[in-house]
């Protein structure tokens, strides 16, 4: 009865948030899932089935996070077909979990989700669980009061399943030893850098050696195919612009929404609740609301409506269509600030108040732009309908899409030329170049399709010119051939030059002596760690790599990114020391062999569900 009360309450529309997310280390999302009843069945787990709509939901919600991660993501990349294997095999270890979860005695309570949807941001209005926000949320989200409760249940008894799973294991001091000998390693090293820039600065080359150059290397200098295409291109946006909206049309709409709109005044209630009273209870209460008592802090008190408790009893407003018809009757009889004597609904027994009553008011001076807007976007819509019907028709083996833009009072353009690659404007979105070097579009001439660039854009093509690949003349490309003949000389030298120093200090010299000699610079590194920010993180990570000196020490050249040659000389390892960690040091060694532990023991302990699962796609 409860429930069926709070279901119709109502409030002001914002914005939904995650509940619950990234607690599935082994599915790779934290979406919530809706277990739609009476779709079609198209995965079933140990005989429990999961609807259609419930893998399409997953999808989307996978989509989405793709996108977030990459910016500037082209959505037509992501093919449902090529995504679904992933969400399914996320839907049947998400389900198994479950499964075994609830078999050995995991549960969550009522209300313990109750109080998790209620303390969701989320579904809250000035810090106020707000009902019809819940609701409105929700159901965007392809949910059901009930589907929804049930989802976030599942993920309520997952959770508890993880925790007590990982919560079980622990850290052994022989491990926590061996990994403070991996973390906590110290490395004595020198190193000296032989650079590359001051070798390409002192090169010299002449014009044959240029000439040379480049007719060794000419694949390099070669155009790539490219092609410009004509298109044509509609939008809502686009007809939106060319719309006009006239004072009538205006003064009309307003007139039929003015008919439908409930005037009556917004009454904002509050109540506390008792599902199953006494009358020993009601006369509690009642004194004490004759008394003077604060209603807020009875309500706290006695109701029931967990909901509203904590708020003192506030339900929000009401226009009279909210509540049950005797609670609203009450709560129109009174003056603001006055309790009702008890009043029964299907849900129990209520003292109502009323907060404050708010005159509704619907005036064309303030609705006049938003229904200007409305009115645009729907004839933009209703003719962007047509022009598609239109634009497909007349460009199927089309001359040119000039007449085809005449007919339908557009525009033709032409591009800037592209390679596979892409390039500007239209260019820019892969379904676009995949349609201009198509067979049809490249080969046969034929216009494209009509290609969807989403957000109720689209886009045909037609080839304007085709531009196959050429060898560029050395004028064109003298700058690069320079360069490339410069870097070219200067890798040989500093190879050259560097094996003949890596010799030296593999010959036994030290390598400040071998730097010293040739006026070069060189570094030591003393007692770092893998996690030292003080030196230099390139050098350091390849010291990481190198092997571990017995008897002398190790010697390992390599270039670094910026092409400048590098010897570097290990001297000493030094093992981490388990027994000098502080007590933070060593919670968080704890933990990072803990969280590891529990990732493998939660994935071996997945794999046999998995194993014994009966699974039909």
């Amino acid at each position: 009865m409860l429930d069926s009360f709070r279901t119709n309450m109502r409030g002001i529309a914002t914005v939904i948030v995650v509940i619950i997310g990234g607690i599935f280390a082994f599915s790779g999302t934290g979406s919530l899932f809706v277990s739609g009843t009476g779709a079609e069945a198209v995965l079933i787990v140990n005989d429990e089935s999961v609807s259609a709509l419930r893998v399409q939901q997953v999808l989307s919600s996978e989509k989405q996070r793709i996108l977030r991660q990459n910016e500037g993501l082209d959505p037509a990349l992501l093919d449902d077909e090529l995504i679904r294997p992933q969400v399914i095999q996320q839907l049947i270890s998400r389900k198994v979990v479950a499964q075994s979860a609830i078999d050995q005695g995991f549960g969550a309570s009522s209300k313990a989700v109750s109080e998790l949807i209620l303390a969701t941001p989320g579904f809250q209005v000035d810090g106020r669980f707000d009902q019809e926000v819940f609701q409105y949320m929700i159901r965007n989200q392809g949910f059901t009061s009930a589907t929804f409760v049930e989802t976030v249940k599942e993920d309520l008894l997952i959770q508890q399943f993880i925790q007590g799973l990982t919560s079980t294991n622990f850290v052994t001091e022989a491990e926590l030893a061996n990994l403070a000998r991996f973390t906590e390693q110290e490395r004595d090293y020198y190193y000296l850098t032989l650079p590359m820039q001051p070798i390409i600065d002192g090169i010299d080359i002449s014009e044959q050696q240029i000439v040379d150059h480049y007719e060794q290397t000419k694949a390099r200098y070669q155009t790539q195919v490219q092609v410009s295409v004509e298109s044509i291109e509609l939008s809502a946006a686009q007809l939106a612009a060319q719309q006009s909206v006239s004072e009538q049309q205006i003064q009309a709409r307003f007139d039929q929404e003015a008919e439908s709109i409930n005037m009556a005044d917004s009454l904002q209630a509050a109540h506390i609740l008792l599902t199953e009273p006494g009358a020993e209870i009601l006369a509690e209460i009642q004194a004490k609301l004759d008394s003077g008592t604060d209603f807020a802090a009875l309500a706290k008190e006695y109701s029931d409506d967990f909901a509203s408790a904590d708020s003192g009893g506030d339900l929000g407003f009401t226009t009279g269509e909210t509540f049950p018809a005797a609670f609203e009757t009450a709560l129109a009889a009174l003056e603001v600030g006055q309790v009702s004597a008890p009043v029964e609904t299907d849900a129990g027994t209520h003292f109502i108040k009323l907060l404050d009553r708010q005159k509704e008011s619907f005036e064309l001076a303030a609705e006049s732009a938003r229904i200007e807007q409305e009115l645009l976007r729907e004839a933009a819509s209703d003719l962007l309908v047509e022009k598609l019907e239109m634009l497909k028709e007349l460009s199927f083996n089309s001359e040119t899409l000039v007449e085809v833009a005449a007919d339908l009072e557009l525009e033709a353009t032409v591009s800037e030329p592209f390679s596979r690659a892409g390039g500007k404007g239209i260019a820019a979105f892969p379904v676009v170049v995949k349609a201009a070097f198509s067979p049809e579009v490249l080969e046969d001439k034929y216009a494209s399709e009509v290609l969807d660039l989403g957000d109720d854009r689209y886009v045909v093509i037609k080839l304007q010119e085709y531009f196959p690949a050429r060898q560029k003349q050395l004028e064109e490309v003298r700058a690069g051939v320079e360069t490339n003949l410069r870097q070219t000389i200067a890798k040989q030298a500093i190879a050259e030059q560097g094996e003949a120093l890596l010799a030296r200090v593999q010959a036994g010299e030290s390598v400040e002596a071998v730097a010293k000699s040739a006026g070069l610079e060189w570094q030591a590194g003393q007692n770092v760690k893998r996690v030292d920010r003080s030196v230099n993180e390139e050098i350091k990570m390849a010291v990481f790599q190198m092997d571990a000196p017995a008897d002398k020490p190790t010697i390992k050249a390599f270039s670094a990114a910026n092409a400048d040659y590098i010897i570097a000389s290990l001297q000493t390892v030094t093992p981490g020391d388990a027994s000098v960690l502080s007590q933070e040091q060593r919670a968080n060694l704890s933990f990072a062999v803990q969280s590891t532990n529990s990732s493998r023991d939660l994935e071996a302990y997945q794999a046999s569900l998995l194993a014994q699962a009966e699974i039909v796609q």
